[in-house]
């Protein structure tokens, strides 16, 4: 059966799904495991077809339905290319480790190269900057939306547990249940976005990227800052407010609201805005994050209560 293009979303369209595999192959993540955090390593994994891979991933969620949560669809992306590629061999995904009947973890994945067995752990996030101008750059001080996650709380699960995990007892028993081998490296990517406050410039952590031009603010300053964030762009520019499901990648496409809105929506947690130009479909300039009003008092809560635990990492 003959699939329609009517039968897709925009977002799923293959067009929209082979933006976003180009982006994570050709994008630094915001932090790498590696010492060398020059390097483009999907890019040196994953060799393929992109547009095949678009095509194929396109038809199935047509038929089954894309993943929901943002998490799951980058996970999906990124599976996909590992298993098309014609430059590494994936050997497993999604490893489930137990101890007896408690699940103590999850191995990404178990990837075959040419010179060496690959464990790979990779995430997409969003932290917003809540430190001051003056304070040391710390990955505490970054945290996300939902004010329950932190870029230093990840960091440290990434390098003292996930990455650990295949070594362990309970990781190689998991192996040798599966027929898989023991592997040699092991690399932990976050990829997403360091969120800078509207009004001021954060430093980042030692070892993170700023990988693209993000902001937050909270809605009650939303108007001013889409104001202020805009004015060096001329009046062919407005906002438009992009899906979870498309933040991965940046935001191709026309602008949907004029330079300053008259009213912005509350958000239920965070909504994102990307600045386009209005007449011909473009790439996104910058995003805007909008936060609860609450967030910053929360935000700030979850930050002081960290620094006087003594947890600075």
């Amino acid at each position: 059966m003959a699939i329609s293009h009517t039968m897709f979303s925009k977002t799923n369209h293959e067009d929209a799904i082979a933006r976003e595999l180009n982006w994570l192959l050709t994008a630094d993540p915001l932090w790498s495991s590696a010492t060398n955090h020059d390097c483009v390593p999907l890019k040196k994994i994953c060799k393929g077809s992109v547009e095949e891979i678009a095509k194929n991933l396109s038809n199935e969620w047509a038929w089954y339905g894309a993943p929901k949560r943002l998490g799951r669809r980058f996970e999906s992306l990124l599976t996909a290319m590992l298993e098309q590629s014609d430059a590494c061999k994936l050997l497993k995904h999604g490893l489930v480790v137990r101890d007896n009947k408690q699940t103590v973890g999850e191995i990404d994945y178990l990837i075959e190269l040419p010179t060496t067995i690959l464990h790979l752990e990779v995430a997409i996030k969003f932290y917003a900057g809540v430190g001051h101008p003056g304070d040391p750059a710390s990955t505490i001080s970054w945290i996300g939306p939902s004010c329950r996650d932190r870029l230093d709380l990840k960091i440290n699960h990434l390098l003292n547990h996930q990455l650990k995990l295949c070594y362990t007892e309970f990781g190689q028993r998991a192996l040798n249940r599966s027929n898989l081998p023991l592997p040699q490296s092991s690399l932990g990517l976050i990829y997403g976005y360091l969120i800078q406050p509207w009004q001021q410039k954060n430093e980042i952590p030692q070892q993170t990227k700023q990988v693209r031009r993000a902001f937050w603010t909270t809605h009650s300053e939303a108007l001013a800052a889409m104001r202020h964030l805009s004015r060096p762009y001329s009046t062919e520019y407005g906002w438009t407010l992009i899906e979870r499901d498309q933040w991965i990648a940046p935001h191709f496409g026309n602008a949907r609201l004029r330079q300053v809105p008259r009213t912005i929506d509350p958000p239920v947690q965070a909504d994102c805005y990307a600045l386009q130009p209005k007449q011909s479909a473009g790439e996104e300039k910058l995003r805007l994050f909008i936060m609860q009003d609450t967030f910053t008092k929360t935000a700030h809560l979850e930050l002081n209560k960290a620094l006087g635990n003594g947890n600075d990492k």
